[in-house]
């Protein structure tokens, strides 16, 4: 049997991932990037995917990669910006749908409650009120739900995404105020479903609300010309409805139906994550110049991953849980001559037939060091190591292995960029969003 998938169940997938990267003992997930060979067009790389293939030429290209921590992982949903001359939908309780918000020019967000019968919108909502509704000019009911901060837009803010969080615990903001006042099974608005016919007098007009709560109550207005009735406004919200039906009488007409719009579980702003479907993750990952003389940067690179618990090279099956990780084979050389970047280099009577050989990721010539990614085999100590173009023989002397076991962990995602310069005072910030 099968049935739609519940967005309440994948923003809590969403939260399980999210949970499991700050836990105690954590899922250890990590930004790799690599790649230093250049793509046949550097301007517009190769699509990227997850197949076994790649995740083989993924490790053997990678650099090294820096932890995701749980600071830097938050939920986002898609960015609704308000735009005037605009219909927003508004939020029913008979819709899964999820999209009934908008962010203002203030960065504060605001969930439609009622949209004028679909009407367009043209008064930005602005006024930020812990407790009311706010009720603009064109007709348009909305409710504040939380401002994103300087820090969350740095962060977790894009063209696409905004950050979304519900708090379990007092942080002195608006939110965590919203969330206080939110009322249980509230009625903040009455959807018209018919405007009837003869209405002469909306003052006479009585709106019975039946149902399993109290205390709710409204009136309607009515159009004059036509004669029907046009909108309602919500009087009392009341409490503890599940229910709610709607009886219109009196005011000289008959036809005239509207119905309920119940908050969801907890009330309107409770719960922002779940109201706004914060299915989607993501991660900033920032890798900062050489990461204190960890992650060379002599070279450029053209692929970022997350590669989630790879294992520990020197213990085999622990995970991972450096801060950052070096991929690439250092080998310590005595001798004359300087290797190039991206050069192949071997050991053996060729590079054709050689037991041990891999690519150049960048030369320190201070300290005869070659950092080395794409490797086969393991290097022979006091043997001779010769670059396929620069022709340069030195001795090996001593060699360190990468730090993470290649192929381990599982590949999350991958992208294929432009080449990425490296520098020392440079900071390379990823936004990676993840769907659930």
């Amino acid at each position: 049997m099968f049935s739609d998938t519940s967005i309440n169940f994948r923003v809590n997938n969403a939260e399980q991932f999210k949970e499991s990267v700050s836990e105690p003992s954590p899922t250890y997930v990590y930004l790799t990037f690599g790649k230093t060979e250049a793509w046949p067009d550097e301007n517009n790389p190769p699509l990227s995917n997850t197949a076994p293939v790649s995740n083989y030429d993924i490790w053997k290209n990678m650099i090294g990669g820096k932890r995701i921590t749980g600071n830097d992982v938050n939920h986002v949903i898609p960015r609704i910006n308000w735009t005037a001359n605009t219909s927003y939908p508004a939020y029913d309780h008979m819709s899964s749908a999820t999209n009934f918000y908008v962010v203002n020019s203030q960065w504060n967000v605001f969930k439609c409650i009622a949209n004028n019968s679909s009407s367009k919108s043209n008064t930005e909502p602005v006024t930020v009120s812990t407790t009311a509704d706010l009720v603009t000019a064109d007709g348009y009911v909305w409710k504040y739900l939380y401002s994103i901060s300087d820090y969350e837009r740095l962060r977790f803010s894009s063209d696409d995404f905004i950050p979304v969080k519900t708090l379990a615990n007092d942080d002195g903001s608006t939110q965590w105020q919203v969330q206080q006042n939110a009322i249980e099974g509230g009625l903040h608005s009455i959807v018209l479903t018919n405007g009837g016919a003869n209405y002469s007098n909306a003052s006479n007009i009585t709106i019975e609300i039946s149902g399993d709560g109290q205390d709710a109550s409204a009136v309607a207005t009515i159009n004059t010309v036509s004669q029907t009735v046009n909108a309602f406004s919500i009087l009392a919200k009341g409490t503890g409805y599940t229910r709610a039906s709607i009886f219109i009488t009196g005011g000289g007409g008959t036809g005239a139906s509207g119905r309920a719009i119940i908050a969801p579980p907890g009330g309107h702003g409770s719960d922002p994550l779940y109201e706004l479907g914060g299915s989607n993750i993501m991660l900033n990952g920032r890798i900062k110049g050489s990461e204190g003389g960890k992650l060379p940067v002599a070279n450029d690179y053209r692929q970022v991953s997350l590669v989630s618990n790879p294992k520990d090279y020197l213990t085999g099956n622990t995970s991972l849980s450096n801060t950052t990780f070096l991929q690439a084979t250092v080998v310590t050389t005595v001798g004359s001559g300087d290797y190039f970047e991206n050069e192949r280099v071997y050991q053996g009577i060729s590079l054709g037939v050689s037991s041990f050989r891999g690519t150049v990721l960048s030369w320190d010539s201070v300290n005869s060091k070659i950092y080395l990614i794409n490797t086969e085999g393991t290097p022979l100590v006091s043997d001779t190591i010769v670059g396929a173009n620069s022709v340069v023989s030195r001795f090996v002397t001593s060699y360190s292995s990468p730090e993470s076991s290649s192929y381990s962990g599982r590949l999350i995602y991958t992208d294929n960029v432009p080449p990425i310069t490296r520098s020392e005072d440079q900071t390379e910030e990823y936004k990676i969003v993840i769907k659930f």
